[in-house]
């Protein structure tokens, strides 16, 4: 996952004279990229990894192949939130990156196995251009480097971030229509069940895979297989240490029924709920507890096989890139619609198409797209507009201008990917999404939309194919009034955090971490804002010391 707020495209020069001591640089085992907000220490050491980078620039000369090479230069890129990636170049100009995963980055062995696997197959398979992996190791202890690594080829060109901005409507269309063609060739091949993808070797306990290929037919996928899940919701947020069914699954219902299933384990075993990063529950607004997570997950189980859809070829499993943003694509800069390699496959699943069919992250799109495939238009009174919010207008133009000829090329070319992207925008679809992440925040909301699912019950899938029978959860007047009242409140904290982020401007702190020189800044502007909105929102000494508890955010 990308922070681009915070990306710094320079390298840390640590290059010494052969040989040197690569240990000795802290930096390269720290995070460095910016300082948390919030709990600090534990976040850093959860990026934190301590390993023998000695070791791993051997590795690094010797995945290149000549026995007289040696490691001259290792150059640090911007740290991602789950990795450290490195620049190795040996004394005859040749260059290779590493990879190492944080603690926070995933499950011991199946994370890397997976990315590793994934990467060859994406290449080799289906025809993407992927960095070639030169060596790697799931296995820390079995190693030299202490630690888990994927050392690979330096994908040439330039990452599209750097030039995207100065790319003309014309040129960013034809790199939409570049990146199409890789989903086309992704979608040529259907896996029988869900999960993440490894070789056959790191699963011994699993069958190779059955594909199912574009044209119906069904083969084995000698040295692949599918195992359980590495995708971030079943990581992130306290997931990581706790037991439950991650896969792999046979249907779409199973994979689905064992999200909710996730949710409620964790829901009951966590030792403490996480904060919501979007709403400030403190009094006059809805307060999360672990008994109303736990029912709505229920009335969520019990209401799945109405949401799922009834066209197979929409719910059937593929392998999809899992974080299409700019800083992932490298584009020739001559020639920008010439996508040179695709990086970070970490925690690609294999999902239903529909979980998969959105607009790609780097069109920027930030959800105001109406779906109509008519072209937008300004405001009828954009002449009259300040300068200011001309600029924003002719943005916010620009970007559904390329998202509806994304989405008519799309329906021209690949016309499932369509149909699931359409289904997205489906209550059945809203209804999925919003429970895959209830252990955080949502459950109140979530009730409320159940209670609104009475008038459109008929319209679901699962209804009609099921003959159409009752709304199965009753709901007596006054637990309708107590869900309206939770959900009123559940409104009033999502507005009370928009406002203080409103008010925080370019110095809040996205997923937690600002940047290092904005550190003391932001810590000021937080405590300034705790004392605003205390003294706005309180009417007692009793409230007070609620917004106190509920205050998100370290002293």
């Amino acid at each position: 996952m990308s922070l681009s707020h915070l990306t710094n495209r320079r390298r840390t020069d640590l290059a010494q004279p052969f040989p040197a001591d690569w240990n000795s640089h802290d930096e390269f085992f720290c995070y460095t990229r910016g300082r948390f907000i919030t709990n600090e220490s534990h976040e850093m050491a959860i990026r934190h990894v301590k390993f023998n980078m000695n070791e791993l620039a051997k590795c690094a000369a010797k995945s290149i192949g000549p026995d007289s090479a040696h490691c001259v230069r290792i150059d640090k890129f911007p740290d991602g939130m789950f990795n450290k990636t490195f620049l190795f170049t040996m004394d005859n100009g040749a260059q290779v990156v590493g990879k190492v995963p944080n603690p926070n980055a995933g499950r011991a062995h199946y994370t890397t196995a997976s990315e590793v696997a994934t990467m060859d197959f994406v290449r080799s398979k289906l025809g993407t251009p992927v960095p070639k992996v030169l060596a790697w190791s799931s296995k820390a202890s079995e190693n030299s480097v202490g630690a888990e690594y994927v050392i690979m080829e330096k994908v040439s060109g330039l990452q599209l971030d750097k030039i995207w901005p100065n790319m003309d409507i014309k040129e960013r269309f034809e790199l939409v229509k570049t990146i199409s063609g890789y989903q086309k060739s992704w979608m040529s091949t259907s896996f029988s069940q869900y999960g993440s993808l490894y070789y056959s070797s790191d699963l011994p306990d699993c069958d190779e895979c059955t594909l199912s290929k574009a044209d119906g037919s069904e083969v084995k996928e000698h040295g692949f297989s599918v195992g359980p899940s590495t995708g971030r919701e079943f990581l992130d947020d306290g997931r990581m240490a706790l037991d439950f069914d991650r896969g792999p699954w046979d249907t779409v219902e199973q994979y689905k029924t064992a999200v909710g299933l996730r949710e409620i384990a964790c829901v009951q075993n966590i030792s403490e709920l996480p904060k919501s990063p979007v709403s400030l529950y403190g009094p006059g607004t809805y307060r999360p507890s672990r008994s109303k997570k736990t029912a709505v997950l229920e009335s969520y189980l019990r209401l799945l096989r109405f949401f799922l859809p009834l066209d197979r070829s929409i719910s059937s499993s593929y392998l999809w890139h899992p974080d299409l943003h700019a800083e992932n694509i490298f584009v020739n800069p001559e020639r920008p619609a010439e996508v040179l390699g695709i990086i970070d496959w970490q925690s690609s699943e294999l999902l239903p198409l529909f979980d998969h069919a959105r607009e790609p992250y780097f069109l920027d799109f930030d959800g105001s797209y109406s779906g109509s495939l008519n072209p937008p238009q300004l405001p009828d009174n954009f002449d009259q507009l300040d300068p200011v919010e001309q600029g924003k207008a002719k943005s916010l133009y620009l970007k559904n201008s390329l998202v509806t000829l994304y989405r008519k090329f799309t329906l021209a070319k690949n016309e499932t990917l369509f149909k699931a992207m359409d289904f997205r925008r489906s209550t059945s679809f809203e209804m999925m999404l919003l429970a895959q992440n209830l252990l955080v925040d949502g459950e109140s909301l979530y009730l409320s939309r159940i209670l609104q699912l009475q008038d459109e019950w008929s319209c679901l899938p699962g209804v009609s194919a099921s003959g159409y029978p009752p709304f199965p959860i009753q709901f007596s007047e006054a637990e309708a009034a107590s869900i309206n009242k939770d959900s009123t409140g559940a409104i009033r904290g999502m507005e009370i955090m928009r406002q203080l982020k409103e008010s925080l401007g370019d110095l809040w702190p996205e997923k937690g971490v600002v940047r290092s020189d904005q550190y003391d800044q932001t810590k000021e502007r937080l405590k300034q804002a705790k004392t605003e909105l205390i003294d706005r929102l309180s009417r007692s000494e009793a409230e007070r010391a609620a917004w106190e508890d509920a205050w998100p955010f370290d002293e």
